[in-house]
This record gives structure tokens, C-alpha cells and sequence, in this order.
């Protein structure tokens, strides 16, 4: 039995497709992310798959309904509620009628489903710990304000979006300005 991580950027040309910056932070995440479902599946939760960490990753204490998880996940209700089935099916999370709107149901985590929380969240500091190991702590910083900056292009955007929509600008002429003005 091979133990050989398998290759997971594509081949394009014969070649491996050159890594891009979107490419490399995804990446680095799912090897973050294989830590803690390893160190979930040796406490018992090996049911508990990389896609699932969409539902926990989005999921609110006094329950979620799962148009707003896929939402948040960025993901079609269809492939959200079989993640639910899922975690369902093996008594992470139940599904109760929504108090607000009796026609939804919320999706809220059982003890087993906080278990998982708890063991990620216990997770935290020891893989920071291994990250800043390996970078060291000002790098670490650097890149903790350096990923910010870069999630708040998705703001940026919207807002370029909205604003040129409202003054007819076109969207490069806003990104122009916003992107280039100092921080």
C-alpha cells in the first residue's frame, strides 16, 4: 500500500500547471486543513471529510439554515444539504424547524458536532505554533495583515461595483483608484 500524497495541482502541456498565488493559498489551507481532520479521525471522527468543513466553517450556535450555509460556502443548496445528510447521518448536526419560518429548518450541531469544534478549536494554537515554527513570528504577522489586505479586495470589489453601477464608471477605472490609493 503506497502512502504517496497524490498529486493534486493539475498537468497541462506534460508539465505541472505553474502555481498561482489563488492556487498556492488554497493549497497551503488544505494542508492546514488535513491536520485537523487527521487529528479529528484519531479521536474518533474519521466520518468527518474536507468538504464537511464547509458546514462546521459556517455553522452558527443556535442554528443555521442550510440556503444560508451554502450561501456562505458559496455553494448550491443541493451539494450543502448532502454535506448535511452526511454529518446527519453520522450525529454531528440535526435538523429542527426553524422557530422564525416554520417552512425552514435549522441545521444546529449535536454533542458530537460541538465535540468537533472543540477539538479544531484546541487545534488553533498548536498548528499557529507549527506555522510560525517554520515561517517565524514577524513573518507570521506579516502574513496574517497581508491576507486581510488581500480578503478585502472581495469588499473592494463589491463596493467599486456598486459605486460604478451608480456613477457609470466602469469597474477598472474604480479598481484603478481604490487599489492604487495608499493605505
Amino acid at each position: 500500500m503506497s502512502t504517496a500524497i497524490p498529486r493534486r495541482i493539475p498537468i497541462s502541456a506534460g508539465q505541472q500547471r505553474p502555481a498561482n498565488l489563488a492556487v498556492l493559498m488554497r493549497e497551503a489551507f488544505v494542508t492546514l486543513n488535513d491536520l485537523v481532520l487527521q487529528r479529528l479521525a484519531d479521536r474518533g471522527h474519521g466520518a468527518v471529510r474536507p468538504a464537511h468543513s464547509a458546514v462546521f466553517q459556517y455553522l452558527d450556535d443556535t442554528g443555521t439554515t442550510v440556503s444560508v450555509l451554502a450561501e456562505r460556502a458559496q455553494m448550491t443548496k443541493q451539494a450543502m444539504a448532502e454535506l448535511i445528510r452526511h454529518l446527519e447521518f453520522h450525529g454531528y448536526v440535526v435538523r429542527v424547524p426553524d422557530p422564525a419560518d416554520q417552512r425552514a429548518k435549522l441545521v444546529l450541531p449535536t454533542d458530537r458536532g460541538h465535540e468537533v469544534f472543540a477539538i479544531a478549536q484546541q487545534l488553533v494554537p498548536e498548528i499557529e505554533g507549527q506555522v510560525s515554527s517554520l515561517l517565524g513570528e514577524d513573518r507570521v504577522l506579516a502574513l496574517r495583515s497581508d491576507l486581510s489586505a488581500i480578503k478585502s479586495l472581495g469588499a473592494q470589489h463589491l463596493t467599486s461595483s456598486a459605486i460604478g453601477s451608480a456613477t457609470g464608471d466602469s469597474e477598472d477605472q474604480l479598481q484603478g483608484r481604490s487599489l492604487t490609493s495608499p493605505r
